[in-house]
């Protein structure tokens, strides 16, 4: 599967949400139970929910942040390897300035805070890394 990033608000449908995730100048990711690796935040877009309704609620279940700030970043093309439309999505930048424990139903063992991602990650850590780094950029002009 491969990218295709896109000016935010550029599409509708949006199925899936990612977040950025920074606390004091770190990047916070997670630690999934079933695939015993490091992700960032993230997940589908329930029927009926918005995108950033869905970005606060998998925000709070992946990583217990209670008190932030989130802007979205930008809009991207999931695509399948032969280049059909698997779903669309959007990234957005969060502060995190306090957080609670995870929820009982967290699909997460626990957060932690990086300078870099780390090598048990669970997808492309070039990419994504690149990808926090943009959100990070573009959310540069909201955020203050």
């Amino acid at each position: 599967m491969t990218t295709r990033p896109c000016f935010m608000g550029s599409l509708d449908n949006i199925a899936f949400v990612s977040l950025c995730v920074k606390h004091n100048d770190k990047w916070v990711l997670c630690f999934h139970k079933g695939r015993q690796k490091w992700e960032c935040a993230g997940g589908h877009v329930e029927e009926n929910e918005e995108p950033l309704a869905a970005a606060n609620r998998e925000l709070f279940e992946e990583t217990g942040a209670v008190d932030y700030d989130i802007v979205p970043a930008w809009d991207y093309q999931a695509l399948n390897n032969d280049g059909s439309l698997h779903n669309n999505g959007r990234w957005y930048y969060v502060n995190v300035r306090a957080f609670a424990p995870l929820p009982d139903m967290s699909e997460m063992v626990c957060v932690d805070f990086f300078d870099e991602f780390p090598e048990n990650f669970t997808y492309d850590r070039a990419e994504i890394f690149e990808y926090f780094k943009r959100t990070e950029k573009y959310a540069s002009a909201f955020y203050k």
